[in-house]
């Protein structure tokens, strides 16, 4: 069998998982395992939990924003950008220097960039 990636093995157990009873998970959860080894993918364990924890999310209607500032930004700036992508957000943020100023919000493929050293770049195609 074609070896599947991780994100494809993480669906595989939301969708063995999603809507049962309690008492099945531990059976069901064991013989997705059991798959695994047979498959010989055991090693790949960490990459598809990690994946079957963000799809699990995603499917739960949780929005992923990734956060990019020349600075660390203060709580009530974080809170001000992150309110504007509604309730469900989980933000995972990051400093970058070179940006000189403003912020980038990255979610999923979606790119917001409002960042100084963009609008320097845009400025100067302009000029050129």
């Amino acid at each position: 069998m074609k070896k599947l990636l991780p994100i494809q093995y993480a669906k595989i157990l939301y969708s063995l998982t999603k809507d049962i009873d309690k008492s099945d998970l531990d059976k069901a959860v064991s013989e997705f395992f059991q798959f695994l080894k047979k498959e010989r993918i055991l090693l790949k364990t960490d990459s598809i939990l990690k994946a079957f924890v963000k799809y699990s999310k995603e499917q739960e209607g949780i929005r992923f924003l990734k956060i990019k500032s020349a600075k660390k930004l203060s709580d009530a700036q974080m809170k001000e950008i992150v309110t504007s992508f509604g309730k469900n957000v989980e933000v995972e943020s990051f400093v970058d220097e070179s940006l000189i100023g403003g912020v980038v919000v990255q979610e999923g493929n979606t790119v917001l960039d409002g960042s100084i050293k963009t609008q320097l770049k845009k400025l100067e195609h302009k000029l050129i």
